[in-house]
C-alpha cells in the first residue's frame, strides 16, 4: 500500500536574533512560484507578523509583539512590528524602533510571519525570535 502525503505548509524557518535597544530593520523579497516578485502595492498585500512568549496559565502563550495598524501607535505604547515601503519588487522591510525594543525583555520567543492578498493568507516565516541583553545604557 502506498503512502501518501500532502504538506501545505509552505513557511521557510528563519531564526531571528537581535539586541534590545537597537533597531531593528529585516528587509524581506516575496516571490512566486515561478521566481517572479509579488506586486506588494499592486495587489495590497496585507502583513502580520506576531511574537509570542512562553505559554501562560491558561494554555496560551503570551502576545509580545504585534503588528502595528497602519499608521498608528500601538495601545499603552508598547512595541509593535511596522512593514515599511512595499514595493511591487516583492520587497518590504520589517521595522521596530529602537524606542520599542528597548520595553522588550531579553528572552527566546517564537514568531511568525503572514501575508494576506485577496482573503488568501500565507504563514512565510516562522522560528525562534531571540533578543540578547543590552549592556550600554543611552546617554
Amino acid at each position: 500500500m502506498a503512502s501518501n502525503k500532502v504538506n501545505l505548509d509552505v513557511s521557510e524557518k528563519l531564526d531571528i536574533t537581535f539586541r534590545k535597544g537597537d533597531t531593528f530593520e529585516m528587509g524581506l523579497t516575496f516571490l512566486d512560484a515561478n521566481g517572479d516578485p509579488l506586486p506588494l502595492l499592486t495587489d495590497q498585500y496585507e502583513f502580520l507578523m506576531q511574537v509570542r512568549g512562553a505559554k501562560t496559565a491558561t494554555g496560551d502563550r503570551a502576545l509580545v509583539i504585534p503588528t502595528k495598524a497602519r499608521g498608528a501607535q500601538r495601545e499603552g505604547g508598547g512595541p509593535g512590528i511596522d512593514f515599511l515601503d512595499p514595493k511591487d519588487d516583492g520587497t518590504v522591510t520589517v521595522s521596530i524602533t529602537s524606542d520599542e525594543t528597548k520595553n522588550i525583555e531579553a528572552g527566546r520567543y517564537t514568531y511568525d510571519l503572514q501575508y494576506k492578498v485577496n482573503g488568501k493568507i500565507t504563514t512565510v516565516l516562522k522560528g525562534r525570535f531571540i533578543v540578547n541583553k543590552d549592556i550600554s545604557e543611552e546617554l
